[in-house]
Parts: structure tokens; sequence; C-alpha cells
């Protein structure tokens, strides 16, 4: 299903329907109708969000305080994200009722999420609403402490960029200090991405944060390394060496062997790499396996991307084989060409050997 499906007939009909009970006047044919207009097929996920809230307005009370509990009645009829169009009508037009915009938010990321809806007032009013993020940070509610963390995401996708935390993440960085050992999974995962997010221009910013909290707890740890992903890509010496891995193991393993299968493919088919390898460390060798694809670009450029395969601590002079798949699949974000593609086998981020496919049109 397309995402902008999630906006079908029937969301519309049981939106309309829902403030309908609240509001006698609220007219449901007649805002389903507005809704879809011969252009609705055209318009993707957030363009027909900003047309529901719009169809919306139109029958609402023209005083956000007014229609602020009609929205708090509906909210808890829908959830997902196809929700969000609810936070998004007080982002749109609650701007000027501040305290009241905050309550609200916190009430509906409840049943979808406001990480998209709190960005205008981080926009408008940075001060106070970086303090509300911050005692959010502290809420009972892990929906509400994920909101503390994702709507500062400064590069969160699908919403305004922030460009003042791009600029200077250090009030983000004081909400993830209250997060960073949250036990809800759904708030480590937020905070992981914030520190991403973060890591991409305040590189150094992130490895002391990280440094600061390392081990405080298992939960902690696994925030930190998914935070950290970006630079560990990147071979970044001092954040490999915070995980447990050096740049050197790669000097530490001999005996390498990287061979396709078939050395043809077929775009649609899929490639299997044989590795193995062994070690010459007296000692325990941890090790961050992986390899990156050398995609044949037009005209004959290429871009890498790194894929993961395992964690591993290999014994002194253990030996480890497996196996590379890699599905020559067209992609929406990644288009395939004919070509030869290099694939490198990779040690702690380090290429430790290479092999070559001549994929083909089908």
């Amino acid at each position: 299903m397309n995402l902008k499906d999630l906006y079908s007939p029937v969301f519309l009909h049981r939106l309309g329907q829902s403030f309908q009970e609240q509001l006698p006047s609220f007219d449901g044919d007649r805002f389903e109708a507005a809704c879809q207009t011969p252009d609705w097929e055209e318009l993707k996920l957030m363009e027909r969000r900003d047309r529901i809230v719009t169809c919306l307005h139109d029958q609402l009370p023209a005083d956000f305080a007014a229609a602020a509990p009609l929205i708090r009645a509906v909210g808890p009829q829908f959830a997902g994200l196809a929700a969000v169009c609810l936070p998004h009508y007080v982002a749109t037009y609650g701007l000027n009722e501040w305290a009241l915009s905050m309550d609200l938010l916190a009430e509906l990321t409840r049943f979808s999420s406001a990480e998209f809806a709190i960005r205008p007032f981080l926009v408008r009013e940075p001060v106070a609403t970086s303090q509300q993020m911050w005692r959010w940070a502290q809420s009972p509610d892990a929906d509400v402490r994920r909101l503390a963390s994702e709507g500062m995401r400064p590069r969160l996708p699908w919403g305004i960029r922030l460009t003042q935390f791009i600029d200077d993440p250090l009030p983000v960085l004081a909400v993830l200090k209250q997060l960073i050992t949250d036990e809800s999974p759904y708030v480590q995962k937020s905070v992981a991405n914030n520190l991403n997010d973060i890591s991409k221009d305040h590189p150094e910013l992130v490895l002391t944060f990280a440094q600061r909290y390392w081990n405080q707890t298992s939960q902690t740890n696994w925030m930190l390394t998914r935070g950290l992903r970006t630079l560990f890509k990147q071979g970044n010496p001092a954040v490999l060496a915070l995980q447990g891995y050096a740049l050197t193991a790669k000097e530490q393993v001999r005996s390498i062997q990287f061979t396709p299968a078939h050395q043809l493919a077929q775009i649609g088919q899929t490639t299997r790499l044989r590795y193995q390898f062994r070690s010459t460390a007296a000692a325990e060798l941890p090790l961050y396996l992986g390899y990156r694809v050398h995609y044949v670009r037009q005209r004959g450029a290429t871009t890498t991307k790194d894929f993961f395969l395992k964690r591993v601590t290999l014994a002194a002079g253990a030996e480890l084989t497996g196996e590379v798949t890699i599905p020559w699949r067209q992609l929406t974000t990644r288009h395939l060409y004919a070509g030869e593609h290099v694939i490198e086998l990779l040690v702690n981020t380090q290429p430790i050997a290479a092999s070559r496919v001549i994929l083909t049109e089908a």
C-alpha cells in the first residue's frame, strides 16, 4: 500500500463522523467532499494531511481555544501515522496559543506522534519550547519522553529542519542527558537517532557525550552504539576504540579468501560470496564484520554503501568463515546499472579483501 493511502475514504469518513459527534454543526459529508477534490489522487501523504487540516479548519471554530477541546476529544479515536493530521492542526492554528498547544500536543502524541507538530513552535519560540522539551523528558509517559527527543532531532525526515540545533545542538543534548538511561525501547531508538543526526555536524560533541555516558547501563550502550553508527562507518578511531574495536585489527588477520560463487549476475538475481580468514593475534580479537559495495552509476562513476554482517570475538589463532549475500534489486532509493561492481570485505570498517562481480541487464 502507498503511504498516502492511509488517508483513505474510510479514514476521512471516520474522521468527519467523529467531529460531527462532537460538534453537530460539523458536516461530515461536506468535509469528505472538500478533501477529495479531483486532484486528491495526485497528492502525497503530507499534502493530504495538509488538505485534511485545512478542511477541518473550515468547519471548526476559528478560535483555537474553542477548537482545542474538540480535537482533544477526537484524538484518542485515531492512532498511527495517519493521526498526525490532528497534531498538525495544532501546529498550523495554535501557534498563538503556546501553553494550550503544549498541553494538547502532549495528549495527542500518546495516540500518534507530535514530532512534526512541535517543530514550528521550536522555530517560533525556541527558548520556551526547548525548556518544555526538557520538562517532557522527565515525564512518566514514554510517549511524551519520546516526543522530547524525536521532536528536537535536527534532521528529522519529513520534518522542518531545525537549523538552530544544527548550528548549536547543546539544547538538544541537555534533553538527551535526561533520557540516556531511559528504559523504554521507544525512547531509546529516538535518542540514538537524535545523536546520529547531531554527529553529522558535531562529531566531537557526540563523541564526548558518548565517552561520558558509556557503560552506564546496557540500554545506554545500545543507544550510544546506534547514535555513533555514522561515525563508526566512517572509521572514526575514537569511536571504534570506545566500542572495543581496533583499526589495526586488519593487520592481525591472514589467509584471507573472498570469492563470489559466480562472477556474472543479472539485475534481479543474487550473488553469494564466501569469506574465510584466520586470526594471528595472541589474544581474543573483537571484530565488526561488514562489506562495502561500489555501485556503478551512470557514465562510469561509482558510489559506495557499507553493510553490516556481524559482531564477533575471534579466539587467538581461530578461523572465521561465512557468506555474504547481495540481492541485485532495483530500489526506489538506488538504481542499478550494468558494469563491474567491486565488493570489499571489511574488518572494523577497514577493507581486507575485494572481489568483482559483472552485473548485466536482466
